[in-house]
């Protein structure tokens, strides 16, 4: 049962202290927690409610609760939509729905129903009085709940609309070249961009790299199209479009980006690579640029490096202990070769830093060739390729062998030469790790011998093939259980009696139904008679076979496992974890 609270109580303390303190008698925030508070709500814009839930530090279901329970007030059920009705949304308008986040629900008589996320506000709900000249008996949402309602309503707010439409009011619209004569080496996107000819081009770009970040973009494509822009930020693996500017801006932002990245915003005709180094949110960020010439303009790929994001722990990373042991045990052989495989961003830069980690010790001379290097380290000597100048793979190898090395990471293993530089490496007593394109780790062998290795030679250098996937984490907020049916569960050797999960979508996962993405590994340590095997000129199937022999958990096999476990959905892990029979 609803009850009215009057505009005139003053029993109500003011709604920022009264809830932060009621989270913390009941346990749902903790007194380490206030000083994250306090810097979030400098630059935070949103009400004190979505900045808990925007970072993290209480959960929207207990923020509700608490508000209901000190005011007797009536909950919103969190797994149901909020039922909107159009001409009350009307009669409060926008603005007011949006900054305090509430929606009507219903007129009865006199009275006016609406749901927010927090009911103790006593200017909001006079304010409400006022307008509609209804009596105002709140109940409590969510933020999730209200946050959906209101952008379905209204709309998702398009900052990129707003910022065009000002620039072209401003005309603001023409092709521009040097945007800015001193660029710094370090960008900083919390303060406010200055009043200047480009304030619109730079907030537009601004605004875009901004809201990548948020989102957990690993990438961004600006890409130039007969009739318009395409924009896309690939969040969690998946390319997702995200509002254009017009045409008309689209030369002025490269150009932005361009000279951020010191590149030659003269240059059109050819490919070109930069870097920015951005400070977002107090993080750093690193950015690198490349562009490619189209018969619509350049188009241009940033991909997002957070510095110190990386994740040096393999288990944190997805492994299990037993993989995680026999990959450290290879790695850390006096000679020998390691190798890394999956498709392109399936992780295995990642990895192999993770286990530069561990081998990065005073005792040991660590040396790299990357291309390009994505991440630096204290201790490890990186060397950057530069084709344009005659540094490749092989190249930079040669080099390292008259450099005293102890271990040897190679980006990634691309022709012939490097290949056969890094098995006369791992030979000769020094350890390489690199990485292959392959589908899976013991196809690596396959594509060596395809490059003019010989067989027993990397039969007594290989110690270890990994082969990694990336897939979507469900979200926790909204994944729907089910139960597999009979001939699916037989198939996949799955159990019935159990629940499995699949996405919904909500507000907190961009109703996606995924959040964030898990490792899927399969490790192969090369024991005797795998090593055997290969020497013998063993078929790809017979080496599986014999890896399953030693009860490797094979790729297919781990995807289903995180589905077991409800991490992902079966859906999700079929997509990338193909059946080794079918490769």
């Amino acid at each position: 049962m609803t009850q009215s609270i009057s505009v005139l109580d003053t029993g109500l303390a003011s709604h920022q202290p009264l809830l932060v303190q009621l989270l913390l008698e009941r346990g749902a925030m903790r007194d380490s927690d206030l000083s994250a508070l306090h810097q979030a709500l400098l630059k935070h814009t949103g009400t004190l409610e979505e900045t808990l839930v925007d970072e993290r530090l209480a959960d929207e279901a207990d923020i509700a609760s608490a508000y209901a329970d000190y005011l007797r007030l009536e909950q919103v059920a969190c797994d149901e939509p909020l039922t909107v009705q159009g001409e009350l949304m009307a009669l409060v308008g926008e603005k007011l729905c949006r900054e305090r986040l509430l929606v009507p629900l219903r007129q009865e008589g006199g009275a006016l129903t609406v749901a927010l996320a927090n009911p103790s506000d006593l200017n909001t709900l006079e304010e409400l009085q006022l307008l509609t000249g209804l009596v105002i008996r709140p109940v409590v949402a969510t933020v999730g709940l209200l946050q959906e309602a209101v952008g379905k309503t209204f709309g998702q707010r398009d900052m990129v609309k707003e910022i065009a439409t000002e620039a072209t009011a401003a005309r603001e619209v023409e092709p521009s070249g040097q945007l800015e004569d001193a660029v710094e080496e370090v960008i900083d996107l919390d303060r406010p961009v200055p009043k200047s000819q480009d304030s619109h081009v730079i907030r537009l770009v601004n605004h875009i790299l901004l809201t990548a970040v948020h989102d957990g973009a690993s990438d961004i494509h600006l890409e130039p199209m007969e009739n318009g822009v395409k924009v896309r930020a690939r969040v969690d693996g998946r390319l997702e479009e995200i509002s254009p500017p017009p045409k008309s801006m689209y030369v002025s932002m490269v150009n932005r980006l361009k000279i951020l990245a010191k590149m030659d915003i003269a240059e059109r005709r050819v490919p070109q690579d930069g870097a920015i180094a951005l400070t977002i949110d107090q993080r750093r960020v690193d950015l690198r640029v490349n562009t490619v010439p189209t018969v619509h303009g350049e188009k241009m790929v940033l991909r997002l490096l957070f510095k110190g994001s990386v994740p040096l722990d393999l288990t944190e990373l997805g492994f299990s202990q037993r993989q995680a042991d026999d990959l450290v045990t290879a790695a850390q052989s006096p000679h020998g070769l390691l190798l890394v495989t999956g498709p392109t961003g399936s992780g295995k830069s990642t990895t192999l830093y993770a286990v530069l980690n561990l081998l990065n010790k005073p005792d040991l001379n660590v040396l790299t060739v990357e291309d390009p290097v994505e991440y630096k380290f204290e201790g490890l000597n990186q060397v950057q390729v530069r084709n344009q100048v005659g540094l490749t793979f092989a190249s930079a190898l040669r080099a390292f062998l008259r450099q005293d090395p102890d271990v040897i990471m190679v980006g990634e293993v691309r022709d012939q030469e490097t290949a056969q530089i890094c098995l006369r490496a791992a030979l000769t007593g020094h350890m390489v790790l690199s990485t292959l394109h392959t589908n899976d780790a013991l196809a690596a062998i396959n594509r060596l011998v395809d490059m003019g290795v010989e067989r027993f030679l990397l039969a007594s250098a290989l110690r270890l093939a990994q082969a990694q996937r990336l897939v979507r984490r469900l979200c926790p907020h909204c994944r729907q259980a089910y139960k597999l049916e009979a001939d699916i569960a037989e198939r996949l050797d799955l159990e019935l009696d159990r629940d499995y999960f699949r996405p919904t979508g909500c507000p907190k996962c961009r109703h996606t139904g995924y959040r964030g993405r898990v490792g899927l590994f399969e490790v192969v340590p090369i024991k005797p008679r795998l090593r055997e095997m290969i020497a013998g000129g063993a078929s790809l199937g017979e080496l599986r076979q014999e890896a399953r022999r030693q009860e490797t958990t094979m790729l297919r096999q781990g995807g289903l496992e995180q589905v077991r476990l409800g991490v992902t959905s079966l859906e999700e892990a079929l997509s990338v974890c193909l059946d080794e029979e079918d490769l």
